[in-house]
């Protein structure tokens, strides 16, 4: 009789529950498999199908985060240039509204410039000119002028006194460095120069000067108020001298030069200039309101304006 191994019931009763767990978990790893088999199996067949209709590649879909990082960069370099040419249109349009700004119209108040930035300034005139040297209030600008010259006899007359002997208003400034040149005429010619041949002068005037120093800043400033009691001779009133005024405003934008309207720091609640200020010919005054004359230059410049702008 054959050889069995010894066991009882009990140890087979044992068994029989085992060996359905193992068969148990074979069957669900089966259909795990499968299963996974199965979705990879359905997720190749689309991504075949999509490469086919012209979708990414499968390199590209599993490298999402490269996509990602490379459409950002597009994106930066997309919007660094959108701000580049926002900067540069907006600058233009700065300086475009600058010079509209200036030409044709009063040089509004800009930023307070230094004492500094008259070293290179030259000033051109007659006798209200001539006080800038009297009253020392910017030493270090540079000023031709004479007294009783007008917007006809500055083109010719020869009354300013130099090294080589006595010459015109404008040979005496071809002779000097400018960076910034400012004219005021119109004192002496608004009384008897009628408004038509004074603007024809001046304007004659600035062309000179323009081709003297093509690349100097040149101003031309308002002519400034009298006092009541001269405004009464209708020769001398304030509201013709606001009229030359007008016509020079005008002038500056077919000359493409910088009008300052000074006389508005000098008129008074009338539009006059205080009896204070002149109490002795109604034209001419002391240094405090020289003092007011170059706070409003050092208030109203050209740069001062393009800076904010930029």
């Amino acid at each position: 009789m054959p050889y069995r191994y010894p066991y009882s019931n009990r140890s087979r009763r044992r068994r029989r529950p085992i060996l359905a767990g193992v068969v148990l978990i074979a069957l669900v790893a089966a259909i795990s498999y499968g299963g996974a088999t199965l979705w990879q199996h359905y997720d190749d067949q689309r991504l075949t199908r999509n490469m086919s209709q012209g979708s990414a590649s499968p390199q590209s879909a599993s490298s999402s985060e490269d996509v990602l990082a490379a459409s950002g960069d597009e994106v930066s370099e997309a919007e660094g240039e959108a701000a580049s040419q926002d900067s540069s249109s907006s600058q233009e349009e700065s300086q475009a509204a600058a010079q509209e700004l200036v030409y044709g119209q009063p040089v509004p108040e800009s930023d307070w410039a230094s004492t500094s930035y008259f070293d290179d300034a030259v000033f051109v005139g007659d006798s209200i000119t001539d006080g800038i040297k009297l009253y020392g209030v910017m030493n270090n600008a540079t000023v031709i002028a004479h007294t009783g010259i007008n917007p006809e006899t500055i083109l010719y007359k020869e009354v300013i006194k130099t090294d080589e002997g006595t010459v015109s208003v404008l040979d005496a400034l071809a002779q000097v460095d400018a960076g910034k040149i400012y004219i005021m005429q119109g004192a002496n010619g608004v009384a008897f120069i009628n408004q038509e041949k004074f603007i024809e002068y001046y304007g004659q005037l600035i062309d000179e000067v323009k081709a003297i120093h093509p690349d100097a800043t040149i101003y031309v400033q308002s002519i400034l108020p009298v006092t009541a009691a001269k405004s009464s001779d209708p020769l001398y009133s304030n509201d013709k001298i606001d009229s030359y005024n007008q016509a020079l405003l005008e002038l500056t934008k077919e000359k493409e030069v910088y009008y300052l309207n000074v006389a508005e720091a000098f008129k008074d609640e009338n539009g006059n200039l205080p009896d204070e200020a002149s109490p002795k010919d109604g034209m001419h005054f002391g240094v405090d309101y020289y003092t007011k004359w170059f706070d409003y230059l050092k208030t109203h410049t050209v740069e001062g304006i393009t800076n904010e702008n930029n």
